[in-house]
């Protein structure tokens, strides 16, 4: 199993346990995450669009303690414009907002995961934005 795989069912059993109002095993799984994050070191920095990914499953699974933590690793890799649009956008709106499939800013966000992940082909990404919006626009691969 790769790292996104690994990454997003960790994010998913946190936010089901949290949802279940267990609190001392969500937290456990927070430091999991940390320590998939420390054993995976050497691919973020061969592949930092990543860090992107992870913080879309930090909206998708709302969890502002990770956004926090993979804001510290971003402060320290070069610049990449789409994961300082994704951390202002979370900035701005707030994981609620963004999360909110009701938002049109929600669409917006998954639509620019989606065409990341399908060109970067992860499944495991795009799979899960299938299951969450009601509709896919699709559009010209040129055309953003």
């Amino acid at each position: 199993m790769d790292f996104h795989h690994k990454m997003f069912f960790r994010f998913e059993k946190i936010y089901s346990l949290e949802r279940k109002q267990l609190n001392s095993k969500p937290r456990r799984l927070q430091l999991e995450l940390i320590d998939l994050i420390a054993e995976y070191s050497m691919y973020i920095d061969q592949d930092p669009m990543c860090l992107f990914y992870c913080l879309f499953f930090c909206i998708r699974f709302k969890n502002k303690f990770m956004v926090d933590f993979f804001r510290k690793i971003i402060a320290k890799i070069p610049q990449i414009k789409k994961i300082d649009s994704l951390l202002e956008y979370i900035d701005t709106y707030g994981l609620e907002k963004l999360r909110d499939s009701s938002e049109q800013i929600n669409t917006f966000i998954y639509h620019m995961v989606f065409y990341q992940a399908v060109d970067d082909d992860l499944r495991v990404v795009y799979a899960s934005i299938f299951h969450s919006l009601k509709f896919i626009q699709l559009r010209d691969k040129d055309a953003i």
